[in-house]
């Protein structure tokens, strides 16, 4: 078949032949030049529009205000380097308020984020009213609910059924809201968590253009990392960026393959994508449901671990959460093993089709890692998953999901303006300058696609059972319990599979970027994950806070 054209998404080469046929080859990571391109588009040559939304404050000026400069930096040693644990102490002790600490973070949001990080792109105006009455309920004695007080940001294609937007960054959804809360939406406010606001991300999880920029959005801006002029991954930017510069103490993202993993690398904070259908999909904006999950982030392990203990369930509304229930009543936080590395047998990763696409300094850190992974009492051997691996095709499922998926949630929340991927299209063609200024081609090649039902299913049936069986051989065969890599170079494997990720930080390249190790584990084994992480992190303390500076 000919072929008419390639394109790159996402580390992945598309090429697109006669009828819109997607082929593609697995890049797994971008190497240094596209890194650069990315870094030329998000820092040097930065699109500023006037579809870009500020941030308003005003419902929150009073606490914020309450709070003198002294007292703030009080508040900033207490509470920067916390977990949310510790955090939650502070409550019980009066050390601080609730109110008082969101609107802590509330001040630093506006101190570094608008115009300058830009990882949020609306407050929620009922932050500080939800605070106060978590205040009075430890007036009478009472810390209810295992996210009792502690802000959480949401990544922007997350529904809630409040006054915030839901938009996944889109000019096109400026004005759209959900119909109620997503799933696990609910189960934070049960939890008594308090939704800050929503997080900054590449516009439609980055499915829209080809040449766009990671962490770009119409309505957001240009998401920045915080460790300095370096790629801030996507398209979870926001909620990976907003963490790892004390925005919020954590933050949910979603993923399709690598959109979580890649820029919690990148901002040096913790990751987990989860196994498909122990988070609910309900309410959140999708690219294809066939691989999307939601993910938390945190600045350490236990933060990410806390939150995802309270997400994981059944919603009816989604029935690939049917597995979920054999995992409700699992304590996640069990795992947060100190010793866990000891004894375990961990399979590195040696596929050309990762070890080519290191980039400048990536072997001399993960052979530094898989050091202190030995010296912490695994054992570490090379492992290939086989080229088989990386040979599935899900940019089909993909285009086919946009669509699909896409139509499906505008019709289930009413959207009254926009009611489909077409009406998408025509938006943002009467002002693409402002609105799609990377241009819409894969939304467009989307809205063409012409596979059928039956198709895409054979696909995704295929998908999960030649990645999946990868994984579960490798790691049969050699008699490991994870596997390992650096950031999300594994990513178009575990993806497609279904399985799941963490990615730990783990250094910094030349100049200060930062990189994570991921591991990957068999389906539903979060638990082997966060046991290996905790243990790693723990035992190398690797992370370091950006510098953070006021321009």
């Amino acid at each position: 078949m000919k072929i008419l054209k390639k394109i790159l998404i996402g580390g992945l080469i598309l090429a697109v032949g006669a009828g819109g046929f997607l082929y593609y080859k697995i890049k797994g990571f971008m190497p240094d030049g596209q890194i650069k391109a990315q870094v030329k588009k998000q820092y040097t040559n930065e699109v500023k529009t006037s579809c870009k939304k500020t941030l308003d404050f005003s419902p929150f000026k009073e606490s914020m205000e309450k709070i003198s400069e002294e007292r703030f930096k009080e508040l900033e040693e207490l509470i920067l380097h916390s977990d949310v644990t510790k955090i939650q102490e502070g409550f019980k002790n009066k050390t601080y308020s609730v109110e008082e600490v969101t609107a802590f973070y509330l001040i630093r949001i506006e101190m570094y984020d608008e115009n300058k990080l830009n990882t949020v792109i609306e407050l929620n105006p009922d932050a500080i009213e939800i605070a106060k009455q978590l205040d009075k309920q430890l007036d009478n004695g009472k810390i209810d609910g295992n996210l009792f007080g502690i802000p959480v940001l949401l990544k922007d294609n997350i529904g809630t059924g409040d006054k915030m937007h839901n938009t996944a960054g889109a000019a096109a959804l400026e004005n759209s809201k959900c119909d109620r809360d997503a799933f696990i939406v609910g189960k934070i406010r049960k939890a008594n968590g308090i939704i800050l606001g929503k997080a900054n991300m590449s516009e439609w999880a980055n499915f829209m253009s080809s040449n766009s920029s990671n962490g770009y959005s119409a309505l957001g801006g240009q998401t920045h990392n915080p460790y300095g002029s370096f790629d801030v991954g996507g398209s979870s930017s926001g909620s990976a960026a907003s963490v790892a510069a004390g925005l919020a103490p954590i933050s949910i993202g979603s993923e399709t393959a690598g959109s979580m993993i890649y820029p919690s690398s990148q901002n040096s904070v913790v990751g987990i994508k989860p196994s498909l259908g122990l988070l609910s999909r309900d309410r959140i904006i999708p690219i294809a449901e066939a691989q999307d999950t939601a993910g938390t982030i945190g600045k350490n392990v236990k933060d990410a671990v806390i939150l995802f203990n309270e997400l994981v369930g059944f919603d009816s509304n989604d029935i690939e959460t049917e597995n979920a229930k054999e995992f409700e009543g699992v304590d996640y936080t069990k795992f947060l093993d100190k010793d866990g590395l000891k004894g375990m047998k961990i399979g590195l990763l040696v596929d050309d089709m990762v070890v080519s696409n290191y980039r400048k300094g990536d072997k001399e850190i993960l052979d530094k890692a898989v050091e202190d992974l030995k010296n912490l009492g695994a054992e570490v051997i090379e492992v290939k998953a086989g080229e088989e691996a990386f040979g599935v095709n899900y940019m089909n499922v993909l285009v086919h999901g946009y669509k699909n998926d896409v139509n499906q949630y505008l019709k289930n929340i009413g959207s009254k303006d926009i009611k489909n991927i077409e009406d998408i299209i025509k938006f943002n063609k009467e002002d693409m300058e402002n609105r799609a200024p990377y241009n819409q081609a894969l939304i467009e090649m989307a809205q063409e696609n012409k596979f059928t039902e039956e198709e895409i299913k054979k696909d995704i049936e295929n998908n999960r059972k030649v990645a999946g069986d990868a994984i579960d051989k490798v790691l049969k065969d050699n008699d490991v319990e994870v596997l390992l890599t650096l950031s999300n170079y594994f990513s178009g494997v575990y993806a497609p599979a279904g399985y799941p990720a963490i990615t730990i930080p783990t250094g910094y390249r030349e100049g200060g970027e930062p990189i994570g190790i991921t591991l990957v584990a068999s389906k539903f084994e979060e638990g082997k994950l966060i046991k290996a992480a905790y243990s790693y992190e723990q035992g190398t303390k690797n992370r370091k806070d950006p510098k953070m500076i006021i321009e």
